[in-house]
């Protein structure tokens, strides 16, 4: 089975324990999603999720060393620090999707039609912004919530804003670029 890692943050310049194919690396034609900087992590970083209040962008993926999927998902899981129930897929010949009621099924389902994947996994960590600090996530709250950081943890998170590849447009993402100057650090990926 040959098994698509879709990515759109950190596992593209920090794939650490993921395995997949490090000769061809990532490609950035993986299929739109709606993401946004709409999670804030346990180190306090704002992470890039899938939202459906987001536009659509175009995502990164990679293959798989694994040929097993419950393989790929253990994998991705380790690397992502979670849970497998945490871990999406979509199963091309069984038509399976993890979670079922997954928003996105189309957006998979066209994009593996034109790929020669038989499935496909990504990280389905949800929104946790108003969870954490109990405002609703807009532009202006984000950028109150990065300006109050401490040093070492504002530090983290802009590193992070500025390593996630370019042509990650989002809304919030130019908020940032326009107001606190963290622009793109450009890396291969």
């Amino acid at each position: 089975m040959k098994i698509a890692i879709l990515g759109w943050g950190s596992l593209i310049w920090s794939p650490t324990t993921l395995q997949y194919n490090k000769e061809i690396g990532w490609d950035k034609e993986g299929p739109k999603l709606p993401i946004e900087f709409s999670r804030i992590s346990q180190d306090g970083r704002l992470t890039l999720v899938l939202d459906k209040n987001a536009d659509n962008v175009q995502t990164f993926f990679t293959t798989s060393s694994y040929q097993k999927l419950d393989e790929a998902v253990l994998n991705l899981a380790e690397r992502e620090r979670c849970s497998t129930r945490k871990i999406g897929y979509y199963e091309k010949i069984s038509g399976e999707f993890n979670p079922h009621d997954f928003l996105y099924k189309e957006n998979i389902k066209e994009w593996m039609n034109s790929k020669d994947f038989d499935a496909a996994i990504w990280t389905n960590l949800g929104k946790k912004f108003k969870d954490e600090i109990g405002f609703s996530h807009n532009a202006e709250n984000v950028i109150k919530y990065l300006e109050n950081l401490p040093e070492k943890v504002k530090n983290t998170a802009e590193e992070y804003i500025r390593k996630t590849p370019g042509n990650i447009k989002t809304p919030i993402r130019q908020v940032i670029i326009d107001r606190l100057k963290w622009t793109e650090v450009q890396l291969k990926p």
